[in-house]
């Protein structure tokens, strides 16, 4: 016991010596982790100023086109008055975004527009490589940031800002081609470019965009002027007549008002960065005052475990010893090595499989496996316990004496102290009555099924093996089609109740010998409904499986079926299949009302009805399985 005690305060000043480096550790990363969210923090202002600039060159670019245009008959005071505000934007930019050589080229392009020697074309060109250069920097801040949910909302916000830039050229283009009022073939190129540029970036915007934001941008394409502005550019661009062409005011009016909202847009990105940022910041505080005192609450709280564990260590023991004693004498329990041999078991072991201790030590357990249990069971297990994981399930195993029984079966690899497997521990509780009961109450459930199926099939004078033999033909094509198995045996089970609902048609309509009238027909319909309505409310599965199917059978591909004239695959699946399965059947059998068909007049039916009555998929499934259908329709002839 002293040396367990002294082994525990050993590990106990280890812990604290860890608690105290892994404290160190953090406070480091908190401490760099606010110097990145600083540093964040200057390039959002760099990329935020960048945006402002471009916004207002854009708009400086758009004016100028409609001054070039109207050879400076319109839209000079507007020029003269967004100069000043891009001057007083470009006062307050960093110089590292606008450098000096920027500024002689935006001087450069504005003299020779004052002075009508810069054709539109080439001032377009000057603003759009401005822009360029603007776009260029901003997106060499977007590639430093390494912040996960920054990125991603700045991968949006780029889309966003190559949408407004594209509607900024298309403004801008559309502006000179309206004061000039005369088409321009150079022209329409560039805004036929603009807007094949437009429709990627909005619709890349759309995918990388959050909820909150792509709502927001959709409710501003919902704004008339935005209609407007598409309807403009597309009419245009189909028709290239100078017709066509819009009154300039107008049009910078309407498309500036679609930029402005869009920059609304862009604002509420800053204040999403902003966020960020200040949340960053606040939890590196916040981390560095609450891990101190996390830490010295660690280490007195050790102290004290410390001394609480050295008394307690003695009683865990021997509790441990009455756990085992327990589990032995309530669990079938077994140990084997890393390679599986059995090494250990129980008397409850020995007596539920039949073997003595000295015929099981020394085997492996693949001396208990049933037949009945796949292999890829036994692969997933070890595949499990391998990588040290604990392993559950239920197996069939096989008695000495030929018999099985069932178990529930808990499998957890025992580690070394270097993390090695050293054995493996099985707790197992037999289940073989629970199983055997299950299996009792399934093949019951199945008997009353099929049986409540013929009753329905028994009322219109046919016989049972209809209904078996439209389960059948549901299991073929479920298959082939690629359900899982749980839904194969759901439909293969379910379907023979499709036309349960037929108890609540009167015999004058159900056994009637010719043809119905139409206010019967309307009763015979109802059918489908009443069916429905006896299992809808059901928790279970099969039933639920039922109500759809006797719902839905009588539903078309084409959406001209019946009760709710679903179409294509608004009709559920298992619908779908049990309608061809019947239709199948019922032409291939004698009616009150008709004499079976031959086969080769069903498969022309079938072949004629495929994308109309019924799925073409199925239909396809049908021929190509054929052989399958015409054995079970002479099985259960």
């Amino acid at each position: 016991m002293t040396t367990l005690t002294q082994r525990l305060k050993i590990l106990i000043g280890i812990s604290i010596g860890v608690i105290i480096l892994a404290a160190m550790l953090g406070g480091w990363f908190l401490i760099d982790q606010m110097r990145q969210a600083q540093k964040l923090q200057e390039r959002l202002f760099v990329i935020k100023q960048t945006a402002e600039l471009i916004h207002n060159l854009q708009i400086e670019m758009a004016l100028s086109g409609g001054f070039i245009g109207s050879h400076g008959k319109t839209f000079a005071k507007e020029l003269h008055s967004q100069r000043t505000h891009t001057n007083a934007v470009l006062r307050k930019t960093n110089q590292n975004i606008f450098s000096t050589s920027a500024h002689h080229k935006l001087a450069h392009i504005r003299q020779y527009i004052d002075i009508h020697t810069l054709s539109s074309i080439e001032s377009f060109d000057g603003y759009t490589a401005l822009i360029g250069e603007m776009r260029s920097h901003y997106l060499a801040q977007v590639k430093t940031v390494r912040h996960f949910e920054m990125r991603n909302l700045l991968q949006a916000y780029t889309n966003l800002i190559a949408t407004k830039e594209a509607i900024g050229q298309m403004r801008g283009t559309m502006n000179t081609l309206a004061a000039k009022h005369t088409y321009d073939h150079l022209l329409f190129v560039r805004i036929s470019h603009a807007k094949a540029e437009f429709d990627i970036a909005k619709g890349r915007f759309l995918i990388l965009a959050s909820h909150q934001h792509s709502e927001h941008f959709k409710s501003i394409a919902s704004l008339p002027a935005w209609f407007w502005m598409n309807q403009t550019i597309d009419n245009f661009i189909r028709k290239t007549d100078p017709d066509h062409i819009v009154d300039p005011e107008l049009w910078f009016t309407r498309s500036t008002s679609v930029i402005n909202h869009l920059y609304t847009l862009e604002e509420k990105y800053f204040v999403s960065f902003d966020t960020i940022v200040n949340n960053e910041l606040q939890t590196s505080k916040k981390g560095l005052i609450y891990g101190s005192i996390g830490v010295f609450t660690l280490i007195i709280i050790f102290l004290l475990l410390g001394y609480m564990i050295a008394r307690n260590v003695e009683n865990n023991i021997r509790l441990l010893d009455e756990y085992k004693q327990v589990v032995d004498r309530s669990s079938i329990v077994s140990k084997t090595n890393s390679k599986g041999i059995i090494t250990y078991v129980n008397d409850q072991f020995c007596e539920i499989s039949g073997y003595t201790k000295d015929e099981l030590i020394g085997k492996s357990h693949s001396l208990l496996r049933h037949p009945d249990m796949h292999k890829d069971l036994f692969k997933e297990m070890w595949s499990t316990i391998l990588k040290k994981q604990p392993w559950s399930g239920v197996v069939k195993n096989q008695k000495k004496d030929g018999t099985y029984y069932w178990v529930e079966a808990i499998i957890n690899p025992i580690l070394d102290n270097n993390g090695n497997i050293e054995e493996f521990i099985a707790v197992r509780n037999d289940i073989t009555k629970t199983i055997q009961l299950h299996e009792e109450l399934e093949r019951t459930q199945e008997d009353m099924i099929m049986r409540i199926g013929e009753i329905g099939e028994t009322r219109s004078l046919e016989t049972g093996h209809h209904v078996r033999r439209v389960a059948e033909y549901s299991r073929i094509l479920a298959t082939k089609y690629g359900l899982s198995e749980q839904d194969i045996l759901y439909l293969t089970d379910a379907s023979p109740m499709h036309d349960i609902g037929k108890i609540g048609i009167p015999d004058s309509i159900l056994q009637k010998m010719g043809p119905l009238t139409d206010d019967e027909w309307k009763i015979m319909r109802t059918h489908s409904e009443t069916g429905y309505r006896f299992f809808e409310n059901s928790d279970s599965p099969l039933l639920k499986t039922a109500a759809i199917i006797a719902y839905e059978h009588h539903e078309k591909w084409d959406g001209s079926g019946y009760p709710r004239r679903l179409k294509g695959e608004e009709i559920h699946i298992f619908g779908r299949i049990t309608a061809l399965s019947d239709v199948f059947d019922a032409l291939g059998s004698d009616r009150c009302y008709k004499k079976a068909w031959n086969n080769e007049q069903i498969y022309e039916l079938i072949k004629n009805e495929k994308g109309k009555h019924f799925d073409p998929t199925l239909v396809d499934l049908f021929f190509e399985h054929i052989d399958e259908f015409t054995a079970v329709q002479s099985q259960y002839s």
